[in-house]
């Protein structure tokens, strides 16, 4: 029996990770992607953009991006981290791709997760 337990506390912790990082949470609505750039050598791309504070708190932010070469096939993962925007609040982030890609990449924000700032 201990194992079930343990198997179902897995399974709801990474179902309220998925909803703390879900597309569609208020904390999503918060970040926005400005700029999707590749790199001249063929190295690492870099994606940006600006984060809104629309909580009542001093927030943290994590914003993980998922690059695409010019077929659409992944090409890599990059994560921001800004430590702290006050409430109403705006920062900027960026995210380095963790892998060289040559040619035209995109960007896409997979998710975001906000939490209270300490």
């Amino acid at each position: 029996m201990p194992v079930r337990s343990g198997v179902a506390a897995s399974v709801v912790a990474l179902g309220l990770l998925a909803a703390c990082s879900s597309s569609s949470s208020p904390a999503a609505k918060d970040v926005a992607l400005t700029s999707c750039t590749p790199s001249a050598s063929g190295g690492h791309p870099t994606a940006s953009g600006q984060i809104t504070n629309h909580s009542s708190k001093d927030s943290a932010y994590v914003i993980h991006v998922k690059f695409s070469d010019a077929s659409g096939n992944g090409a890599g993962d990059g994560v921001a981290a800004v430590a702290k925007v006050a409430p109403g609040g705006t920062a900027s982030w960026h995210a380095d791709d963790v892998t060289s890609v040559k040619g035209s990449v995109s960007c896409k924000i997979s998710s975001v997760t906000r939490t209270v700032s300490v």
